[in-house]
Protein backbone atom coordinates (compact mmCIF):
# COMPACT_ATOMS: atom_id res chain seq x y z
CA UNK A 1 0.00 0.00 0.00
CA UNK A 2 1.29 3.57 -0.76
CA UNK A 3 -0.29 5.84 1.22
CA UNK A 4 -0.25 9.82 0.91
CA UNK A 5 -0.68 10.38 4.69
CA UNK A 6 -0.55 14.28 5.91
CA UNK A 7 -1.68 15.65 9.57
CA UNK A 8 -4.96 15.06 8.60
CA UNK A 9 -4.83 11.33 8.02
CA UNK A 10 -4.61 9.45 4.21
CA UNK A 11 -5.72 11.31 1.44
CA UNK A 12 -4.77 8.99 -1.11
CA UNK A 13 -3.45 5.66 -1.58
CA UNK A 14 -2.98 2.68 -4.03
CA UNK A 15 -2.24 -0.99 -3.75
CA UNK A 16 0.14 -2.71 -5.62
CA UNK A 17 0.69 -6.28 -5.41
CA UNK A 18 4.58 -7.27 -5.28
CA UNK A 19 7.70 -4.64 -4.76
CA UNK A 20 7.22 -1.46 -5.90
CA UNK A 21 9.82 -0.63 -8.46
CA UNK A 22 10.61 3.53 -9.84
CA UNK A 23 8.30 3.11 -12.39
CA UNK A 24 5.35 2.43 -10.22
CA UNK A 25 6.32 4.60 -7.86
CA UNK A 26 6.90 7.62 -10.04
CA UNK A 27 2.89 6.95 -11.88
CA UNK A 28 1.77 6.97 -8.25
CA UNK A 29 3.53 10.43 -7.83
CA UNK A 30 1.86 11.36 -11.07
CA UNK A 31 -1.57 10.56 -10.85
CA UNK A 32 -2.08 10.20 -6.86
CA UNK A 33 0.01 12.44 -5.15
CA UNK A 34 0.93 15.89 -7.59
CA UNK A 35 -2.97 16.30 -8.15
CA UNK A 36 -3.35 16.93 -4.32
CA UNK A 37 -0.57 19.53 -4.25
CA UNK A 38 -0.39 22.83 -4.32
CA UNK A 39 2.43 26.04 -4.19
CA UNK A 40 4.46 26.67 -1.33
CA UNK A 41 3.38 28.05 1.26
CA UNK A 42 -0.68 26.63 0.44
CA UNK A 43 -2.01 23.69 1.47
CA UNK A 44 -0.13 20.18 0.96
CA UNK A 45 2.63 22.04 -0.50
CA UNK A 46 5.26 20.18 1.01
CA UNK A 47 6.32 16.19 0.22
CA UNK A 48 8.50 14.59 2.49
CA UNK A 49 9.91 11.11 1.49
CA UNK A 50 12.02 8.64 3.35
CA UNK A 51 15.66 7.52 1.87
CA UNK A 52 14.42 4.43 0.20
CA UNK A 53 16.45 4.82 -3.38
CA UNK A 54 13.42 4.83 -5.56
CA UNK A 55 12.71 7.73 -4.07
CA UNK A 56 16.02 9.83 -5.13
CA UNK A 57 15.78 9.57 -8.80
CA UNK A 58 16.47 12.26 -10.81
CA UNK A 59 12.74 12.32 -12.75
CA UNK A 60 11.71 11.64 -9.48
CA UNK A 61 13.21 15.32 -8.45
CA UNK A 62 11.87 16.94 -11.39
CA UNK A 63 8.36 15.61 -11.24
CA UNK A 64 8.25 17.25 -8.34
CA UNK A 65 9.94 20.49 -9.25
Amino acid sequence: ILPVITLNGIITYNIIEGPVDGEQFMCFLREHVLPFTNPYPGTHSMIIMDNCCIHHSEAIHTLIE
